[in-house]
């Protein structure tokens, strides 16, 4: 079973970040939207779309650099989109070249919206149309109602996320910009960890950290597989007692570490720029994914790496059958 237990102080946090919502009104420009449906499946968080007047749905992944479209959507429905040149996409541990399109016409939020420079990519069943990465969340803060499953998007003049972040979180600048937050895995030394919301998992890290702190060899493993973009990946899973993510302490917390002898390029210690000089990859050492998110509110500003989380209000639903949140004074 997983519980959280939360500090006197997030409480406070919590609710002075309710206040600031409270002043929000249905419009965009006014501070906020209306709440819009936000299904969670496999850990990926959907929301309604359409293209050309064909319904379906996107996804949005807060690890991605990218705005995408679905290939096989594009095929299924004899689309044709103004092509824009080509771009390279790292997957879990390739890289391939893929077509990028000069503006694609989506309505979200009750708007219609053009969209520049959209990649093409594989990303499942023809219903499936776009990735909504980095291109279109930076524009706004954005809140993810993981237990009530819905999103929302808050205008910045509404909202100062820097006075009310409580949890010690940053902008990745060295590594495409996704937002970083530190994590205390059964009470070892905080790590900075990608906020993933297009992970599917717990947490994943380098095999190494895991190996230094003896967990490999004190904790059951179980080989997975798992199937990106591009390629396929092995790991080994394993459930770790306790973790430590801003005034919140969760227990029994799933993390995967690459198998042994698989090479990640999210782990990868360098990169080349165009220039062909290397660059140090960012501080990030992992990913935090679906299965510790979905017990939480989280409200990011993709800008500026900003993150606060928070269980939902007490008269909303429980996330998951099974977990349970308790106040600690």
């Amino acid at each position: 079973m997983l519980s959280i237990r939360i500090h006197h102080v997030a409480a406070v946090l919590s609710a002075m970040l309710g206040l600031c919502l409270c002043f929000a009104t249905t419009s965009v420009t006014a501070g906020a939207t209306e709440w819009a449906d936000l299904r969670v499946t496999n850990g990926q968080l959907r929301i309604t779309t359409s293209i050309n007047g064909i319904p379906g749905y996107s996804i949005i992944d807060t690890g991605a650099q990218i705005n995408a479209i679905n290939e096989r959507f594009i095929r299924a429905n004899d689309l044709d989109f103004r092509a824009a040149g080509n771009i390279k996409i790292s997957g879990i541990n390739t890289t391939e070249t893929r077509r990028q399109l000069r503006s694609v016409p989506v309505a979200m939020f009750g708007a219609e919206l053009d969209f520049k420079d959209v990649t093409e990519l594989g990303l499942g069943n023809k219903d499936l149309q776009m990735l909504f990465g980095a291109g279109f969340l930076m524009n706004f803060i954005f809140q993810l109602d993981y237990p009530n499953q819905r999103m929302r998007l808050i205008t910045r003049d509404t909202m100062d996320l820097g006075k009310l972040k409580n949890l010690r979180s940053r902008k990745d600048r060295q590594d495409g910009g996704s937002p970083i937050v530190q994590m205390s895995l059964n009470d070892a030394k905080p790590i900075w960890l990608t906020l993933d919301t297009g992970n599917s998992g717990g947490i994943l890290v380098e095999r190494n950290i895991a190996k230094r702190a003896g967990w490999l060899e004190t904790f059951a493993r179980e080989d997975t597989t798992y199937s990106g973009v591009n390629s396929t990946a092995h790991f080994e899973d394993f459930v770790l007692p306790k973790a430590t993510i801003g005034p919140y302490e969760l227990e029994n917390v799933k993390v995967s570490v690459p198998a042994q002898g698989e090479r990640l390029a999210l782990f990868k210690k360098e990169i080349r720029t165009g220039s062909n000089i290397r660059t140090k990859r960012g501080k990030a050492k992992g990913l935090i994914g679906y299965d510790v998110l979905k017990h939480f509110v989280v409200t990011i500003d993709y800008r500026s790496g900003d993150v606060h989380i928070a269980p939902p209000a007490p008269e909303s639903e429980p996330a998951e059958s099974g977990t349970q949140a308790s106040s600690q004074n």
